[in-house]
């Protein structure tokens, strides 16, 4: 390596910006913008959205408790979600894991139920299967909760007009540009 110095004639020096040309998404193929358009969409839905309510629906219920020496351990839900204390966290975190890999992506009760049996056998414990146990078909059958938006409060934000204004540009675009074709051919 040198120690050579370096020269800039800042005289020459021109911004960037100036040989660029502006991009208008109104312009952008059309899976892209859709793609983009998308996006921006869910992005705002997201902002306006309220979690499910999931009190009253039964793939929510207990599925199962990891009892040691009498103590609950751990609690499994029908999705197989596990609750436990920070003391026993990392011990059940490796009985988690071996439990996804043994179920190779499973979910719902057929998780619950390996990482039930993996958090027992790790800790010396034992599976209690709650009441509200789902089989695997009543859990597929059973409709998830969905978020809902506040439609009022997201189409009061600036964004929802943008994005509403930009469709239409987008539309507009397309429009002329068939136009185009059109009167060339």
């Amino acid at each position: 390596m040198s120690d050579a110095a370096y020269q800039i004639d800042l005289a020459s020096v021109k911004p960037v910006t100036a040989s660029l040309k502006a991009v208008h998404l109104e312009e952008a193929p059309e899976d892209l913008f859709q793609m983009i358009m998308n996006a921006k969409q869910n992005m705002l839905e997201q902002r306006y959205a309220a979690p499910p309510d999931t009190s009253k629906n039964p793939t929510y219920a207990p599925y199962a408790t990891v009892v040691v020496n009498g103590k609950v351990v751990a609690k499994i839900d029908n999705h197989g979600f596990v609750e436990t204390s920070n003391a026993m966290s990392d011990q059940c975190a490796d009985a988690i894991k071996a439990a996804d890999d043994r179920c190779g992506g499973a979910s719902g009760p057929q998780l619950a139920q390996a990482r039930a049996e993996e958090i027992a056998k790790a800790l010396g414990g034992k599976v209690d299967k709650a009441s509200t146990a789902m089989t695997q078909r009543a859990f597929e059958a059973t409709p998830q909760p969905k978020a809902t938006v506040n439609e009022a409060a997201m189409r009061a934000d600036p964004e929802y007009a943008q994005i509403a204004q930009l469709r239409q540009a987008h539309a507009a675009f397309l429009a002329q540009h068939m136009d185009e074709q059109q009167a060339t051919a």
